[in-house]
Parts: C-alpha cells; sequence; structure tokens
C-alpha cells in the first residue's frame, strides 16, 4: 500500500513538471482550414419565366426544349448535389458560376434546394448580355467578408456596333486572419465567331489584367483569384497576358479538360492565381495538389460518335439529356494558417 502511495506521489509531481514546462517554454501553436474553391458553367441555368428584356425564349415551358418547372428544379437539385459531392465532408467555401440567368435563379439554388443547409451567400452581374446570362460567386459568410463588389465592363469602344460581352465579377473581401482576398470571375466570348470572338477575347483579357494591376498595386502582398469560362486554352495568344510578366499563373494547364469538343477533351475552364498564392509560407497557400477536376461518373455519359466519355449535359441542341452541365467543374484548394 505503501509503494503504490508513492508511485502516485511519483506521478503526480512528473505531471505537474510537465504541466511547468508547457507553461513556461515558448509554443506557436498553427491552425490551418481548408478554402475549396470551384468553377462552373452549369449550361443555361434559365428559369422558367420569360424576361422581356432579353432573348430567354429558347428556355419557357412552351419553347422546342419544353423548359418546365419540373426541368428547371431537378436541374438545381442536380448541381446542389454535384457541389455537396465535390465538398466532401462540407460544401466548398468559395463557387463562381457561369451561365445563370438572374437573381430569382440563385436564391432558388442557394435557399430552396438542398444546397441551402450550406448558408450561401451571393453577388452576381447584371450585364447587357443579350440571352440576359451572367456570372455569379457563392461564398460562405463564415469563412469571407466581401468589403468591395463591382462589374468589370469592357469600355464601348473596344466593341462592334451593337455587340455585347459579359461583365466580369470582381470581389473583394477579408477573410477570418484578416488578410484580403480578391476574387474576379469570368465568361469570356464564345468561340463559335472565329477571329471576331477571338479579338473580343483578346480585348477582354486586357481590360481583366488592368484590374489585375490596379488590385495588386493596392494589397501589400496581392492575393487575387481568377477563375471562370474562358472559352480558349491556358496557351493561346488571346490569353497570354495573364501570365505575362509573371501576373499570375495558371494552376489548370495541366488537367485533362473540362469540355469535350468533336470527340476532343479540351480545359477551357481555369484557375489563375497571384504568385504569392504559391509562397506556403504565407497565410493563405495553394495546397500542393493544384486544380483537379472531380472522378464522379454521374456527370459524364458514353459518346456513341466519338467513343470514350463526355460531359453529361442538360440538352443536346434541343433534344433534353437531363445532366448537369456540357462542362465539368474545376476545384482547388487553399489553406489557410492562422495562429
Amino acid at each position: 500500500m505503501q509503494v503504490a502511495i508513492s508511485m502516485w506521489s511519483m506521478g503526480r509531481k512528473n505531471s505537474l513538471f510537465f504541466v511547468l514546462l508547457v507553461l513556461l517554454c515558448p509554443m506557436t501553436l498553427v491552425a490551418q482550414e481548408r478554402l475549396r474553391f470551384v468553377t462552373y458553367n452549369v449550361e443555361n441555368l434559365f428559369d422558367c419565366k420569360d424576361d422581356s428584356l432579353t432573348h430567354d425564349e429558347a428556355f419557357l415551358p412552351n419553347s422546342l426544349r419544353r423548359w418546365t418547372p419540373s426541368r428547371y428544379w431537378n436541374k438545381l437539385h442536380a448541381v446542389s448535389r454535384t457541389l455537396a459531392t465535390i465538398g466532401g465532408d462540407r460544401a466548398p467555401e468559395f463557387v463562381a458560376l457561369c451561365e445563370v440567368e438572374n437573381d430569382s435563379v440563385l436564391y432558388d439554388l442557394t435557399h430552396r434546394s438542398p444546397l441551402r443547409t450550406a448558408r450561401y451567400k451571393y453577388l452576381m452581374t447584371s450585364s447587357l448580355d443579350p440571352r440576359g446570362i451572367d456570372v455569379a460567386l457563392l461564398y460562405k459568410p463564415t469563412s469571407f467578408r466581401p468589403f468591395a463588389t463591382r462589374s468589370l465592363r469592357l469600355p464601348a469602344h473596344y466593341l462592334p456596333a451593337e455587340s455585347h460581352v459579359r461583365d466580369m465579377l470582381c470581389v473583394s473581401g477579408t477573410l477570418v486572419t484578416g488578410d484580403t482576398l480578391d476574387v474576379i470571375v469570368c465568361h469570356l466570348p464564345s468561340r463559335l465567331n472565329g477571329r471576331k470572338a477571338a479579338r473580343l477575347r483578346h480585348d477582354v483579357v486586357a481590360y481583366m489584367c488592368q484590374a489585375v494591376d490596379s488590385l495588386a498595386s493596392t494589397r501589400s502582398v496581392p492575393r487575387i483569384v481568377v477563375m471562370g469560362d474562358f472559352n480558349d486554352t491556358s496557351h493561346s495568344k488571346a490569353l497570354h497576358p495573364l501570365i505575362a510578366n509573371g501576373r499570375l499563373v495558371c494552376i489548370t494547364d495541366t488537367l485533362g479538360g473540362s469540355y469535350r469538343y468533336k470527340g476532343h477533351w479540351q480545359q477551357i475552364d481555369h484557375v489563375y492565381l497571384a504568385p504569392a498564392l504559391l509562397d506556403t509560407t504565407r497565410h493563405l497557400y495553394l495546397v500542393p495538389r493544384g486544380a483537379w477536376l472531380p472522378s464522379d461518373l454521374s456527370l459524364t455519359e458514353e459518346e456513341p460518335l466519338y467513343g470514350g466519355r463526355r460531359p453529361l449535359r442538360t440538352y443536346n441542341g434541343i433534344q433534353y439529356r437531363g445532366g448537369v452541365s456540357d462542362h465539368l467543374p474545376v476545384c482547388f484548394d487553399l489553406w489557410l494558417q492562422f495562429q
């Protein structure tokens, strides 16, 4: 009995010594938090109501596509499931969306679909696109607090008469560490119009570069994310200014492809980061994994003509396919570390 008491006394003394050692020695405790980003062209996410100010007639219940409320809600639920799957244990902190029609669509997605549990807030553009499609950013207010939002509209003198390009969305906000993060979401002109569209993409990129340079000049450490549908490969001449002189770094140029055209995968959905976001000594940096494409087979289907798989889109022409999009989402993580 006396031996047991002596052993207990020694154990107690050792425990007290360890506690004193912890309290007296300087220690730095670093916490980390994952911030997941997704950029996703959701292929004509229209509501079912006619907007007299835009050409949305192709997506109405009485149109050839028969875009009914049932199909609309099925698509919202499919987008919601896709984002939830990408998030893993929780929904992504930031989601850039291309081809969304209006505020009503975003409200339904964030408040009336299963995605409502993520408690997203959202911001979007209101551009002069003839069909009325815009870009948007969903974000979690627990991770990001915007303090400035603006639409970047290409000046009219760049444009041919009576033509328009979609605005870019620029959002600046603070993270939980107090650091500033700037996010630009874009959807560049389609490639359908050949050289004319390529020229417009070049002009939009030049204007985007001005915005990036302006942000960088006002930040002690620029933390800038540019993402969206660029309708071009990262090696194209039109997109080259984004990486010129070390302005930004493309992290999607080695991916296998987010869009398939005539049997060939093409990476046209991109993410560009300010160089500081690749510096692992800072508060916020890119996870070594880099950008990635989800491996969810439900997002693709067998392609009968060319073989292989392609994104399972909502419509193929006017034929309803019931899929989410003709694009695959692009994802990446940043580590946020703080003491």
